[in-house]
């Protein structure tokens, strides 16, 4: 097992007997101590708090507990369920800091495994980073929306200007769709990675979006994100698709677009920078038509308008702006992501602009 599991005590909450021997056998084999929590919401928080584990393992009649818990420390939780929990309900309790489920009614074999792998990947904490917060936690890895970049002729050294000014705390996932050759998708993936402060990658099958991370498009092929399956989070991943693009163009901006659009919601910002032809332009039209904002490069900065400029005589552009003032924008705007998922949208997003169109 890696360092992650130490400090070595996980706390289990009331569960069943025979699924509470079980875990704590499992659990002493890996060299973790093991403690029951109580019962008694104050109880437990006390407890937490002397015996500062690095999880929790509860059913759901503790998860009063964990929201009384959650105005001091949040701990990483795996929720003992005897059936499949409603995706509503968990992500409620991932404000708890629930970050999976374990099921009780899975085969021994199966379920040592199943437990083995959670652990793995459980965001556990030792307890020098241990930390009081004031609010809820968030879902660790969930993005709070999606901004894609779409661009052609022109747009690769757009683009690394444009992410080199992005910041490392942009809480929300960047999809980066231009028109290339696949012969050429691997080295502007090193040429992005170079320029920017957030981790890039090239997207694939079965991709999760991560905030703080952009995912480039491969060229020669169109890319679309869709809900992910066999998990109760709302979490999105990519994926090839086999529509023809539209105008001929891979990866197809909208179809990038479309997709996310009907995927993700309001929290979406389309970023439409220089090129030829018209592709970004449907994709906008969905963007706008499921709530989300679509920003355009100016033509003063671009290198060939035609893009922009259908977005724009289209109407589906809120702001035109000059490339040096995209990167502050995106920041504006994603902020606004984060508001609106915290359940406070503001509906004004003050942008510096050279021609505003549409006020939100």
């Amino acid at each position: 097992m890696p360092d992650i599991l130490v400090p070595k005590t996980v706390l289990l909450g009331s569960l069943p007997t025979a699924g509470r021997l079980a875990l704590t056998r499992l659990l002493q084999q890996l060299g973790l101590r093991v403690s029951g929590v109580s019962e008694d919401p104050t109880g437990f928080i006390t407890q937490v708090h002397r015996l500062r584990p690095a999880l929790l393992i509860v059913d759901e009649s503790q998860l009063r507990g964990l929201e009384a818990l959650s105005r001091h420390v949040v701990l990483p939780v795996l929720l003992y369920c005897e059936s499949q929990p409603l995706p509503g309900m968990m992500r409620e309790a991932s404000r708890w800091g629930v970050f999976d489920f374990i099921l009780a009614s899975a085969a021994a074999l199966e379920w040592s495994s199943t437990i083995m792998r959670k652990l793995q990947i459980a965001p556990l904490q030792p307890v020098a980073s241990w930390r009081k917060i004031r609010s809820a936690a968030t879902v660790p890895g969930l993005p709070g929306g999606v901004v894609i970049i779409g661009g052609s002729t022109g747009s690769p050294e757009v683009v690394e200007q444009l992410v080199r000014a992005l910041p490392a705390t942009l809480a929300c996932a960047v999809l980066v769709a231009v028109h290339l050759p696949a012969s050429f998708s691997n080295s502007f993936v090193k040429r992005l990675a170079r320029a920017s402060s957030l981790p890039v990658m090239a997207a694939g099958v079965g991709t999760q979006l991560t905030p703080d991370c952009i995912f480039v498009a491969p060229g020669g092929r169109n890319l679309v994100v869709q809900s992910a399956l066999h998990t109760p989070w709302q979490c999105w991943q990519t994926d090839f698709s086999t529509e023809c693009s539209p105008f001929g163009d891979e990866p197809s901006i909208d179809i990038l677009m479309r997709s996310v659009a009907h995927t993700v919601g309001n929290n979406v910002l389309g970023v439409i920078l220089t090129g030829m032809g018209r592709d970004g332009t449907l994709g906008a039209q969905a963007i706008r038509q499921h709530g989300g904002t679509v920003l355009v490069q100016d033509e003063a900065s671009s290198v060939l308008f035609s893009m922009p400029n259908s977005v724009i005589q289209a109407g589906w552009a809120n702001d035109v702006l000059p490339l040096a003032e995209l990167p502050d924008a995106i920041v504006h705007y994603t902020g606004q992501f984060q508001r609106t998922v915290s359940g406070v949208r503001n509906t004004k997003v003050s942008v510096p602009s050279s021609r505003r169109l549409v006020e939100l």
